[in-house]
């Protein structure tokens, strides 16, 4: 029986537009949020940062809830990739949404 995903943390990268109100947290939260296959961000930090002339390229890592279970990490990698301002997926994982966050599971 394939164990469904609902709750994944993944490393993004994000394009910002210079003029996204806010500061480029708020903006790449607001990316994440509108991928059809995101129902929230439940934490989100940033890695990096890529200064363009239009937009900033913010990496994050995120702990995020799926608006619909996926079969697989990888189905759900591609619904995140497939989001409108997403540049790139990488290390989706899934988790179980009470679990620490694999920064903390990596220190402990």
């Amino acid at each position: 029986m394939a164990q469904h995903v609902r709750t994944v943390e993944a490393t993004l990268a994000v394009r910002v537009p210079v003029n996204a109100a806010g500061s480029l947290t708020d903006g790449a939260t607001r990316i994440v949020e509108r991928v059809d296959a995101v129902d929230r961000v439940e934490e989100l930090t940033v890695c990096g940062l890529t200064p363009g002339l239009n937009d900033t390229v913010v990496d994050l890592e995120v702990r995020l809830t799926l608006a619909r279970e996926r079969e697989t990490a990888t189905a759900a990698d591609r619904a995140l990739a497939a989001g409108v301002g997403v540049r790139d997926v990488a290390d989706v994982e899934a988790v179980e949404p009470d679990s620490p966050p694999a920064r903390e599971r990596a220190t402990a």
